[in-house]
């Protein structure tokens, strides 16, 4: 999976109109009386052998259970095949009409589902359903075991997202592009390969479910998001399966993105692959709401749900590890590890970074500006570089001058003190300033 270049992003615009405006036309115009949304929905609907696999017996809710699907004409999409190594047909493309029966009371359902390619390289899938309102329930379920039957069948060389597109989280970061203080960083990857390579036998010997969970916590921008990215890519390239828990609300009527169903979710897809599993869970204090926080604790424990019997590994990330109560931090078991991703607090830290960004326009005088940046988070560094260099951009210059980058450094540091003294002057604490604290 990667990020869209503008280009695919804008096909990817242009194809979903096109398939929603097919929707509305041909299928939901000769349903006036229905409530219909489009919606969104994953490309594994159409995966051939999870279907074939679907037990057809499944109560998708309300006594529904999936009875077949069948293709339509349909010249918005183009019908298309995919095969494994042994000629199995897998994903596929076109536009199809899945058919859902309950029996008390006797109710037939049909849902048109669109499914095609939007990019060049045959990987990138846009697929769009038609549903009513009360019937989404029952497709989402529907939705997510033939997501679980699909991982199971063919670990994925790309990240499985959950609650959100495909799109949403890309492992692009190598390890050695991580700047954090050496033994820190060497602790967090000795804990991560660690377990892949030798924890399910451990756990297994202490009759305990192969279930760790780490925690990375620190202030926005120290690089949390990254340190996830550069482990997923690790783990993709070990050939295991990553899982990135997305906190995207489905509607704009959703009180909460962050909701247990998705963890839910992740963990039984883990716990159908055959190969350990990285799930990645971002802003796990947006997850402990009261509505479902009981909820939450018991997946911590361990309790609630399967496990993969290879390995799971869970990494959570916070900003704010002051929200996640004591029945978390402190509970022996719920969270194994803490790790505090810090501000950058050498200076080798920060002219490895400052090097990093500017790449081919560091030049030796830049040194002069590092002390400066000890006590700031990567993302402000990152900031300063990236301002910098549009200005040479702009002005079409050779090279950038260390009076460009100081100026940029200055105005960013303006920027974030104005907005701090705002917050305080609220009664709150600012979060990125120099010297900040957890």
């Amino acid at each position: 999976m990667a990020f869209c270049e503008p280009d695919a992003n804008q096909a990817q615009a242009l194809r979903s109109d096109i398939m929603t405006a097919w929707l509305e036309k041909e299928w939901q115009a000769n349903h006036p009386d229905e409530d219909w949304a489009t919606v969104w929905t994953s490309e594994e609907v159409l995966h051939h052998q999870a279907i074939d696999r679907l037990d057809r017996d499944m109560d998708m809710g309300g006594g529904f259970k999936f009875v077949d699907y069948r293709p339509i004409e349909c010249d918005v999409v183009t019908k298309t095949r995919h095969y494994n190594e042994d000629g199995e047909v897998t994903y596929q493309t076109g536009a199809y009409v899945f058919t859902f029966r309950s029996t008390e009371p006797a109710i037939e359902v049909e849902v048109p589902v669109l499914c095609t390619h939007y990019a060049d390289n045959g990987w990138y899938y846009i697929t769009m359903a038609g549903v009513t309102e009360e019937f989404l329930p029952v497709f989402a379920t529907f939705t997510a075991e033939c997501q679980r039957l699909t991982y199971a069948l063919e670990p994925s060389s790309r990240v499985v997202v959950i609650g959100g597109h495909r799109q949403s989280f890309e492992p692009n970061v190598a390890w050695d592009e991580i700047v954090l203080p050496q033994q820190l960083k060497q602790d967090i990857f000795d804990d991560v390969q660690s377990f892949f390579s030798r924890g399910a036998e451990v756990y297994a010997s202490l009759n305990l479910k192969p279930f760790r969970k780490l925690l990375l916590a620190g202030v926005p921008g120290t690089g949390k998001t990254m340190l996830c990215n550069a482990l997923a890519k690790w783990a993709l390239d070990e050939k295991y399966l990553v899982i990135y828990v997305s906190s995207a609300r489905k509607k704009r009527e959703d009180r909460f993105g962050s909701t247990f169903d998705k963890i839910d979710h992740a963990l039984s897809v883990a716990a159908s692959s055959s190969v350990p599993t990285l799930i990645i869970l971002e802003e796990l204090d947006a997850y402990l709401h009261e509505d479902e926080k009981a909820l939450i604790l018991n997946v911590l424990d361990g309790s609630e749900g399967a496990i993969n019997e290879h390995g799971t590994l869970l990494i959570a990330t916070t900003n704010y590890p002051e929200a996640i109560d004591d029945r978390v931090m402190k509970r022996p078991g719920r969270l194994d590890r803490v790790f505090v991703v810090p501000e950058t607090r050498r200076e080798e830290d920060a002219e490895k970074m400052l090097r990093q960004y500017l790449d081919k326009m560091w030049q030796d005088e830049h040194m002069a500006l590092v002390p400066s940046l000890v006590g700031y988070p990567g993302a402000f560094i990152r900031e300063v570089c990236v301002y910098a260099l549009t200005q040479v951009a702009y002005g079409d210059l050779d090279e950038l001058p260390l009076a460009i980058l100081e100026k940029s450094y200055r105005g960013l540091k303006e920027q974030i003190d104005a907005r701090d003294d705002l917050l305080k002057k609220r009664g709150k604490v600012g979060f990125a300033s120099k010297n900040g604290s957890l």
